[in-house]
């Protein structure tokens, strides 16, 4: 059975896809299946959710500080690629494999046009298995040091997407327009205003119930 791997996104249009990876593959027994992803500004990986997935995979990240904010637009963010890299032991039953890597998307700027998509491209990963070491070994896919420091001692096998294939993905993440955030400043103006004072209002009726209740029960004790 020739080796070989496909990658596809599910749900590429909303702001939590996951990558999809089959992998094809026949005696790599002892050796551990390895899938390291490249990940744009606009893209971050949540630990705690991978963590959940550890009977299914390892992961190590490598990235800029501000790419493991959560939070962060891709505006305030490094302009560099992150790394991600899955491993798991690779049986000696095992044939085939579907590795799963859900991912998040940042909000982006607001577009000057009327488009309301913005598209990015995502490479595949790069597929590879790693054995204890031989006489047959080929380099490792460019990763950082930290990443590719256990594999020092190890054989690596690449395994390839087929010739005619396209490695790549596209996601479309929806996004604002200029035109609108005037309107959409406004209104939040109005909400936070319009908040603001009916708190103002509950207040006041919190504080007179209060007092009301305070002077009965001293015209009682009187």
């Amino acid at each position: 059975m020739p080796m070989t791997t496909s990658s596809s996104i599910l749900q590429p249009q909303s702001f939590h896809p996951v990558f999809e990876t089959s992998i094809t593959a026949d005696g790599f027994d002892n050796c551990s299946l390895n899938l390291l992803y490249t990940l744009p500004p606009i893209v971050f990986i949540d630990a705690y959710e991978l963590a959940n997935r550890a009977d299914a995979y390892t992961f190590q990240y490598a990235g800029p500080p501000s790419s493991s904010n959560l939070e962060l637009p891709v505006a305030a963010v490094a302009k560099e690629d992150a790394s991600v890299l899955l491993s798991t032991p690779w049986a000696t039953s095992d044939s085939s494999r579907v590795v799963e890597l859900p991912f998040h998307v940042r909000y982006g700027p607001a577009t000057d046009d009327e488009q309301t998509f913005v598209e990015t491209p995502l490479s595949w990963p790069d597929v590879f298995f790693a054995c204890p070491s031989g006489s047959d070994t080929s380099a490792l896919p460019p990763m950082p040091a930290s990443l590719s420091a256990p594999f020092a001692s190890m054989s690596i096998f690449p395994v390839h997407p087929p010739p005619d294939a396209v490695p790549e993905e596209i996601i479309r993440t929806p996004v604002g327009t200029t035109a609108d955030v005037a309107r959409v400043e406004l209104g939040t103006a109005v909400v936070v205003i319009a908040s603001f004072f009916f708190l103002v209002r509950v207040a006041r009726r919190t504080v007179r119930r209060l007092n009301s209740g305070n002077r009965v029960l001293t015209a009682r004790e009187e």
